[in-house]
């Protein structure tokens, strides 16, 4: 199986199983990588402090050694006292600049093969994510089009609470899913199977279509993560391991830390942003952020690969430095 199909199945794209046995299928068909047109994205513009550099290292601090350092023009008492620092208080949900709107734009050797609008939002005391999209693939003569709808529940502090998607395909291999987590437990139901999982919601990552990486940088910056940080993962339709593996087991686990910044490329301009490596029993991806908003992903190599990228801010996508 191409590396390929496996991210298709790995990443979890959130199609239940049996559709992803059909779209198997179809991918082993496939005579090419077809290009269909995308809809009407409309490309706003980067917030502008995005583009700003960051305060010099020449900026600041004006004390030493317990006493104060006047800034040029400024007369402080000699000897005075450096008032303690006050306490920092750890972020709340209501820190962080919320809704972020965005489209997503999923290529493969340089062709688009899906697309997905998504918002993050908050709404009352929770933070919804809600997406909509299609993937498409040639088989044979005809094109394949999937459809679909997602709508993932968490609380003020990113703990998942409920999830529900809708894939629309043909061939009758449609399906809706709905997951419950409550009690240290997920509740999945998929068609007609219920199947109950043990999760620690206080480290779980729903992982469904691609708009799910979206919550890792607020997730990441919400909880002060620092370093490496694993958390147990739930792939929809359902963890790659058995009911009874999963019981014994445990869910997957999915690595994240943030790595050092990099520059990024697009029309003629370059930015710096953050890059977190994501790995785990499906590989690894580099997600690359501006602050909490997600900006692309990437996986693979020049031989196969996959790249996904904010179309609503990158026309053609961006290139990443050296």
């Amino acid at each position: 199986m191409k590396v390929r199909m496996r991210w298709i199945v790995g990443l979890g794209i959130g199609i239940p199983i049996l559709l992803v046995l059909a779209v198997l299928v179809v991918l082993r068909l496939m005579s090419s990588s077809p290009q269909l047109d995308l809809s009407s994205i409309e490309v706003k513009e980067l917030p502008s402090a995005w583009e700003q550099e960051p305060p010099s290292a020449e900026v600041a601090d004006h004390s030493i050694e317990g006493n104060s350092v006047a800034a040029p023009g400024v007369t402080v008492a000699p000897n005075m006292d450096v008032p303690e620092e006050a306490a920092v208080e750890p972020p709340t949900i209501d820190t962080f600049e919320l809704p972020i709107v965005g489209t997503l734009v999923m290529v493969n050797k340089g062709k688009p093969f899906g697309e997905e609008s998504f918002e993050l939002v908050l709404d009352g005391d929770n933070v919804m994510l809600r997406s909509s999209g299609r993937f498409w693939f040639k088989a044979l003569i005809a094109t394949i089009t999937l459809k679909y709808n997602q709508v993932l529940q968490m609380d003020s502090s990113l703990r998942p609470v409920t999830l529900s998607s809708t894939f629309d395909a043909p061939l009758g291999f449609g399906r809706e899913t709905q997951a419950k987590f409550v009690d240290g437990r997920a509740i999945v139901r998929s068609g007609d199977a219920v199947t109950e999982y043990p999760v620690d919601l206080e480290r779980a990552f729903v992982l469904g279509t691609f708009s799910t990486y979206a919550v890792i940088p607020l997730l990441y910056e919400l909880r002060e993560f620092d370093g490496e940080v694993g958390l147990e993962t739930l792939v929809f339709g359902g963890p790659p391991n058995s009911s009874d593996e999963a019981g014994t087991d445990g869910l997957p686990e999915t690595s994240i830390a943030r790595i050092e910044d990099v520059a990024i490329r697009f029309d003629g301009r370059e930015m710096i942003v953050a890059q977190y490596e994501i790995s785990g029993s499906m590989g690894t991806m580099t997600l690359y952020a501006r602050g909490i908003e997600m900006l692309g992903l990437f996986a693979g190599d020049d031989e196969e690969s996959l790249f996904v990228y904010r179309a609503d801010y990158f026309d053609d996508g961006f290139e990443i430095g050296d």
